[in-house]
């Protein structure tokens, strides 16, 4: 019975989610739907500059500096991994509670292939982080975070809140910066797709990606050169 009303409650939240308004490129981004913001928004004021003291451009030592200034957590607890397509350097740690009762959270830190500097920061709860994680627990921590972005003052061209999408999850919020730079906050359900062990009412594996991204449009990955093959 416990188990039954938690799915109820947590469809009402995704719901109110709809009503209220892995890597990810801006490349998978461009054919939203966005939504229109109030018309008594505040002026333009947001500024994506990385996570925390990790800021973009800033090299793998600095980014071990800025982890360990920010958590505590000393090099040799960093996961360090190269992405086998794209040649990018993630830096992974797992955190709790970063924002209060969220819960664990796994963040990347990721550096371009040229450049070897951060150019994008993803941190995800759900499922994925902690099997014994809430779903009711990660869309409360989307609406948080959803409710702090708005007030932020992003940019109207391009901003998204609360849209869902042809996958069925939620675009909780899109907003760039007058730089171009952009933070995306993703509230995704893999259960949701249908088969034996999905359907439509299960939403028991929903996960939330919050990504910010120097430069959406042109990520430094690795790409093959024309003319070479």
């Amino acid at each position: 019975m416990m188990r039954f009303r938690l799915k109820i409650c947590l469809m009402v939240f995704l719901a109110s989610l709809l009503g209220a308004g892995t890597h990810l490129h801006a490349s998978s981004l461009g054919s939203l739907k966005l939504v229109k913001p109030d018309s008594g928004a505040k002026a333009v004021s947001a500024e994506v500059t990385g996570f925390r003291s990790a800021n973009f451009s800033m090299d793998e030592k600095e980014i071990y500096r800025a982890i360990f200034k920010d958590f505590k957590i000393p090099r040799s607890k960093i996961a360090r991994s190269i992405h086998p397509v794209e040649k990018t350097i993630t830096l992974g740690i797992t955190v709790e509670d970063l924002l209060p009762g969220s819960g664990a959270s796994h963040i990347f830190y990721i550096l371009g292939h040229r450049s070897e500097k951060l150019m994008q920061v993803n941190i995800i709860w759900g499922k994925p982080v902690d099997p014994k994680s809430e779903p009711q627990t990660v869309v409360e921590t989307a609406n948080q975070l959803r409710n702090h972005f708005i007030q932020e003052g992003f940019q109207r061209e391009g901003l998204a809140v609360n849209t869902p999408l042809e996958d069925g999850s939620i675009l909780v919020f899109r907003g760039k910066d007058q730089k171009g730079r952009m933070a995306v906050l993703l509230l995704q359900n893999p259960a949701d797709k249908g088969g034996e062990k999905g359907g439509a009412n299960k939403i028991d594996d929903v996960n939330l990606r919050l990504s910010y991204i120097e430069k959406p449009d042109a990520p430094d990955i690795f790409k093959i050169k024309k003319g070479d093959f």
